[in-house]
């Protein structure tokens, strides 16, 4: 029997859990830092010590959990439908099968409940029995409900919304062109990897663009106009590095999917100014928040190269990826490069659209030279 559930277990580990970790290792990177930089150890501490004295406040964390918990468990569930193979796991017993599920499901749990266990720890310094009780009863339904989702999944495969048969239908008589490929992918397979991306990168540049406005008026009492775009560039630079992820879908999708597109009849520049477009049209959200929120004192040329900075960002991880096939977990290191060093040219007050033109310019020379020697590597 336990021969049997360590199968089952290195099985769902390397099809359920890698995949989700790999996949959204930018925004929980994001996330982490965005938790650790804006708020100190001892913020958290008094955070947590107000939460376990108030269930509405604890009742706040419970809901961040379970929403963490929702979007990891419905990933998995995309990737039970996906793959055929997972729907044998009907066939094994069911306390080896849950108990197999279980683990899987405390494994994509793992952030949450290291949070949780932080929280638990502060109650149980603070001698709040209730709130230890809460904690521990609330992780514990959220995780039996992650399992009655799989057990409904498995039973129920492949199911078909009345969204999809709505866009079968459309796809009849509406043909989807070649730069909407990646994004209609997205949207279908990777859904949750989409949303939950961009999620987090429109709440970090809805906060910088809030946080321009608060800062100027603190710093600046008379509104003259000298006030630069530091701020928003380096909002841009977050949201530029938060869609790593998002990259690499797309260099993955190309490369499995459309490897007969490199034989087709286009010019170098053709296909780089193809990427631009995709990826401006993948930002074209952020740039409506820009110009929903566009700073009154700066013009307008200079407020659109912080945009036009964020997507040169996401030109330039693709053709890194060009040069060198990587994993989402090896694209760590190279990330913190570039995170570092444009943070200090921000800072050093290099226009954003000097940047930006660095950024194509360095893509367009990657396309160029390492387009045709790019090669897909099996994981």
């Amino acid at each position: 029997m336990m021969n049997r559930i360590r199968a089952m277990y290195a099985v769902l580990a390397k099809t359920l859990v890698y995949p989700f970790y790999r996949q959204n290792a930018g925004l929980l990177w994001v996330t982490g830092l965005l938790a650790g930089g804006f708020m100190r150890g001892s913020d958290h501490v008094a955070l947590a010590t107000y939460a376990v004295s108030s269930p509405m406040v604890l009742a706040i964390y419970v809901g961040i959990w379970l929403l963490y918990t929702l979007l990891a468990t419905r990933f998995a569930v995309g990737m039970i439908n996906r793959y055929d193979v997972l729907l044998h796991l009907r066939l094994f017993s069911p306390i080896n099968r849950w108990a197999g599920l279980g683990g899987a499901q405390l494994l994509l749990m793992g952030p949450a409940l290291g949070y949780a266990w932080f929280v638990g720890r502060i109650a149980m310094q603070e001698k709040q029995s209730w709130a230890v009780v809460a904690i521990g009863g609330s992780l514990l339904v959220i995780w039996a409900a992650g399992l009655s989702w799989y057990e409904y999944a498995l039973r129920h495969p492949n199911p078909v919304s009345r969204w999809a048969a709505w866009g079968n239908r459309l796809r009849r008589y509406v043909r989807t062109p070649y730069s909407l490929f990646h994004l209609r992918h997205l949207l279908n397979q990777e859904a949750t990897l989409f949303w939950r991306t961009k999620l987090g990168t429109g709440l970090v540049w809805i906060g910088i663009l809030k946080l321009y406005a608060t800062d100027h008026y603190q710093i600046n009492l008379f509104r003259t106009p000298d006030y630069d775009l530091r701020l928003i560039g380096l909002g841009a630079l977050l949201v530029g590095i938060g869609h790593a992820t998002v990259v690499y879908e797309q260099y993955r999708f190309e490369h499995r999917w459309l490897p007969l597109y490199r034989n087709m009849p286009v010019s170098d520049w053709r296909r780089l100014a193809g990427y631009v477009g995709q990826f401006a049209l993948l930002l074209l959200p952020e740039a409506l928040l820009l110009f929903y929120h566009l700073p009154a004192d700066q013009p307008l040329w200079r407020t659109i190269g912080a945009w036009a900075f964020g997507v040169s960002l996401l030109n330039l991880q693709h053709g890194l990826l060009l040069r060198v096939h990587r994993t989402p977990d090896r694209t760590m290191t190279y990330l913190y490069i570039l995170l570092i060093a444009y943070f200090l040219l921000i800072m050093f007050r290099l226009p954003l659209w000097l940047l930006a033109g660095a950024n194509f310019t360095a893509a367009a020379w990657l396309v160029k030279r390492y387009y045709w020697r790019s090669a897909w590597q099996e994981e």
